[in-house]
């Protein structure tokens, strides 16, 4: 299904963009750009699944509006016998809008689009590559990594990396070419939390008790196995009485491997939350597990509400949260005992937790959206500069 929204183009740069992870991180990364290329004069046309994974609350009116127009394909997120026919039908779409760039967003998509041969400049944003996941086993590495290379090299224009350190890995681990690279971190617009014991009240937690936040997918990526081990050492051998408050959609008991009665009693686990950055100051510290990452976007929230990050070493947490001293960042390791000690730390010292804060405010202005679609922007430009040059000629 194909929804035009604003025919009337002509003459704007046109880009597609395509997109099968349509929450979370990748979703808002996509909104905002769709807002900074509408207002800066260049056409966004959208191309997301069929059905109801698109998450309104991101892709609200407000961003759908400034679309050229929506395509609405099939495309299941896991690999299998559909996916020649989502490339057909991402084909079909691309065919139709004509663009000058084609911009895919996360590994799904990337593959489709990038196999859409075509006169139209292609670019390509991961959002955390998925060999850099170290659960994967040396064969799906060989062939995820394979497939990477040879895509990123012969059939895209640029690879957009959102930190140094997933540039790095797709240069030295992947072997891309490192002029087909390009570096563009993150950047989260300024936007208002609840008040403290609003936003408590809504959520279910106790008013004053020290609280440490976990907001994202519910998935195995995430470590919620992690957590619960970090949750018991926190009312056990560390004596904390930090409470851990859970906000994402997914199955908690299967990821974590924890039923759901032996949740430990200091994990409260709130569920899916619409819009939920603005809870984020109802949290005394933000906790992230995560066994790998690109460049979160709640590490960029938290930043915003003047939230200290307690982070495993994944891709940006050393640039972002080490550089700018807005966290603690620990050991990217299944030992639940780096984690925990930092945030009993992080709950033991007020002045710690405070110039934290006060890190984070300075910080913020530093990592904006403007940026971040300005980088974005410049890049296409470059790219279709030869273009232009050649037909002058």
């Amino acid at each position: 299904m194909t929804v035009t929204v604003n025919p009337d183009t002509k003459g704007q740069l046109r880009v597609a963009l395509v997109a099968e992870a349509v929450s979370g991180g990748v979703a808002m990364h996509v909104a905002d750009l769709i807002r900074g290329l509408s207002a800066g004069g260049v056409a966004a046309h959208l191309v997301v699944p069929a059905g109801e994974r698109l998450d309104r609350s991101i892709f609200d009116d407000s961003v759908l509006d400034r679309c050229a127009s929506i395509g609405q394909v099939p495309m299941p997120h896991r690999i299998g016998w559909r996916d020649p026919l989502a490339w057909l039908a991402v084909y079909r779409q691309l065919l139709r809008i004509r663009p000058d760039i084609v911009h895919s967003h996360s590994s799904k998509a990337g593959v489709l689009a990038r196999c859409c041969r075509g006169p139209w400049r292609q670019v390509y944003t991961p959002h955390a590559l998925y060999t850099l996941n170290p659960a994967l086993s040396p064969l799906r590495r060989r062939v995820i990594g394979g497939i990477e290379r040879l895509l990123g090299n012969h059939a895209c224009d640029r690879l957009v990396a959102v930190s140094g350190a997933e540039a790095s890995h797709a240069h030295e681990a992947l072997r891309i070419a490192r002029q087909r690279i390009t570096t563009i971190p993150n950047g989260v617009p300024s936007f208002d939390t609840l008040p403290r014991a609003e936003a408590r009240r809504t959520l279910g937690i106790d008013p004053d008790r020290f609280v440490v936040g976990f907001i994202g997918r519910l998935v195995y990526q995430k470590g919620l196995d992690r957590l619960i081990g970090v949750a018991d050492l926190l009312r056990g051998r560390l004596g904390c009485p930090a409470q851990i408050a859970v906000i994402g959609q997914g199955d908690f008991a299967a990821v974590a491997g924890c039923p759901a009665d032996a949740v430990p009693p200091n994990v409260r686990l709130v569920g899916a939350v619409a819009q939920a950055r603005r809870y984020l100051g109802a949290f005394d510290a933000l906790l992230l597990p995560s066994r790998y990452e690109g460049l979160p976007y709640v590490y960029l929230e938290a930043m915003q509400a003047g939230v200290p990050i307690v982070t495993t070493a994944v891709a940006g947490a050393s640039e972002l949260v080490d550089a700018e001293e807005i966290g603690l960042v620990v050991t990217n390791t299944d030992d639940p005992w780096p984690l925990a000690s930092a945030l009993a730390r992080v709950h033991d010292d007020a002045a710690l937790r405070e110039r934290l804060r006060r890190n984070c405010a300075a910080a913020a202005q530093r990592h904006s959206v403007e940026a971040m679609v300005h980088r974005v922007m410049r890049l296409y430009h470059d790219l279709m500069a030869p273009r232009r040059q050649g037909t002058m000629q």
